[in-house]
């Protein structure tokens, strides 16, 4: 028989005074690598991704360098070659693009749709360290001889290290989706939900639906390699290649949070609601089902010139443009004030239209931009929007994220250095898809056009500087400042700047008020 009571004698024999057990919470280095905080495990991966990109843009440069003469290697050696240029191309979006777009979200997405963690804590620890054990060894894998095309240890390490991160990016994509879909404030209906949330939940569906099909050609080539010595690959019957993930249509998954973040920073600095609501949520949606791409895994250049693909690929602009024109009757119902959100959300825009177009005229046939460096351009151009997008999140929610404000007039610089430099590294690659010939159009160290190449190294540069400048921009959060910092530095329209700044374990200090309309906070305003 259980015992489910206290013992009289227990009682009798107890004192009352006595003080309870008090539990000391872990601090430092053990708080960290214990925690299930969702806003540690943002900044983790903001951090993290922040470091691997630094040696992404610095190996974009090399390579940029490297393509002034397309006809010899000055920079890295021939069994050296391959290996860097595939960290280079998946790094891009496995190692810096994607997670640093998952870190703001960890972080934000919990406060805008009033929970008080994350979903699955423990699953989106254990997504952080895994895709961080995923990253290094994709990168060891780089450095041993020729990467994925040598060794057979470091074409292992190679498959093993992109197959871990694929699990940890859905692993992580699981958590937020599950975040927006059942831990939601009460009254915070799915089309209350702050845009920037939806976009998200929108992204991690796409996320959740295509990446399994990347981890299956791991798996395929892992068996291959390790128990047919490479045979089934060499007969040429199971042709399968990881190269859809990072071009059109699915490389537009990682840039689907943009929409939203510049819905939701411009709307509250044109101090008014964005309407339709449901237009905004259906473009978003609309862009997402246009951004699933796992079906082209075998696809050659003939099925990517399929009418089907073509129509996605022109649809996928569509959704943009329709946000774009819902953003600009903001400010014609509103009013408009410059600040570094605003600069990041605008620019950020405009690369995404830039790649989105981009991708739209590559993909109709009679261009012959299919399979040439032209996608790379149109990767370029949609990663950068994202990585702008994500500098542009970390000074809105800056004191969500950080101690306090980051230094708005470097912010203000970042976005348009960025641009500058966007446009020339973008547009060298498109203008040698479009113009050049032979081996100008490969995609990959040996091609584009002397004069393209050139403008491309020098935008590389300036894209390098922007990101330092942001980064730099970024130092004042990590400052402890002399009083707490206002909770809703920006007059914000979501829940999230109800939390305090920063916000405490259980992300809100009190209650959180009835909620009756997608912008509660602007209710609030509204009824003093």
């Amino acid at each position: 028989m259980a015992v489910t009571e206290t013992p009289a004698d227990a009682i009798a024999g107890s004192t009352p005074t006595e003080e309870p057990t008090i539990r000391v919470e872990p601090s430092g280095l053990a708080a960290v690598l214990g925690s299930g905080d969702h806003k540690v495990l943002g900044r983790l991966f903001v951090g993290a991704s922040l470091l691997f990109g630094l040696i992404v843009a610095g190996l974009g440069q090399l390579f940029a360098i490297e393509m002034l003469d397309t006809e010899s290697l000055d920079i890295f050696g021939a069994d050296r070659v391959g290996a860097a240029f595939t960290f280079y191309r998946f790094g891009l979006l496995l190692v810096v693009a994607a997670p640093l777009m998952i870190g703001l979200a960890y972080i934000v997405v919990p406060l805008q749709v009033g929970s008080r963690s994350i979903a699955l804590p423990r699953a989106a620890a254990l997504a952080f360290w895994g895709w961080l054990l995923g990253a290094f060894s994709f990168a060891a894998a780089a450095a041993l001889t020729s990467g994925s095309d040598g060794s057979e240890t470091a074409q292992l390490l190679y498959l093993t290290s992109v197959g871990l991160i694929t699990v940890t990016l859905v692993v992580a994509s699981i958590c937020l989706a599950t975040t927006v879909i059942t831990l939601r404030h009460p009254g915070v209906d799915m089309l209350r939900v702050p845009v920037f949330s939806w976009s998200v939940l929108v992204s991690s569906v796409v996320w959740i639906l295509s990446l399994p099909v990347l981890l299956a050609i791991m798996v395929l080539r892992y068996v291959d390699l390790r128990h047919a010595g490479g045979a089934i690959a060499a007969t040429g019957t199971a042709t399968v290649s990881p190269d859809w993930v990072i071009r059109n249509p699915q490389v537009y998954a990682v840039a689907i949070p943009v929409l939203g973040y510049a819905a939701d920073v411009l709307s509250s600095t044109a101090r008014t609601r964005i309407a339709p609501r449901s237009v905004v949520f259906g473009a978003i949606g609309l862009f997402g089902v246009l951004s699933l791409g796992g079906f082209l895994y075998t696809a050659g250049i003939d099925e990517l010139e399929t009418p089907g693909v073509v129509a996605m690929a022109l649809l996928a602009v569509l959704p943009a443009l329709a946000v774009l024109g819902l953003i600009g009757d903001l400010f014609r119902r509103g009013s408009f004030r410059m600040n570094a959100p605003v600069a990041h959300a605008v620019v950020a825009l405009l690369v995404l239209v830039l790649g989105l177009l981009a991708g739209a005229i590559g993909a109709v046939p009679a261009t012959e931009a299919t399979g040439t460096i032209y996608e790379i351009g149109v990767s370029h151009a949609i990663l950068l929007s994202a990585i702008i997008a994500v500098f542009g999140g970390l000074h809105w929610w800056a004191t969500k994220v950080g101690q306090q404000p980051a230094n708005d007039k470097l912010g203000l610089l970042a976005p348009v250095v960025l641009l500058a430099g966007t446009v020339a590294v973008v547009g060298g690659d498109l203008a040698s898809g479009l113009l050049g010939e032979n081996n100008e159009l490969s995609p990959d160290w040996t091609g584009g056009m002397e004069v393209a190449n050139i403008a491309v190294a020098v935008g590389t540069a300036v894209v390098i500087l922007g990101l330092v400048i942001a980064a730099v921009s970024l130092l004042p959060m990590l400052k402890r400042p002399d009083e707490p910092a206002p909770a809703d530095p920006w007059e914000g329209q979501s829940l999230e700047w109800l939390a305090p700044s920063p916000p405490p374990l259980a992300n809100f200090d009190e209650d959180l008020p009835e909620v009756r309309s997608a912008e509660p906070l602007t209710d609030i305003r509204e009824e003093k």
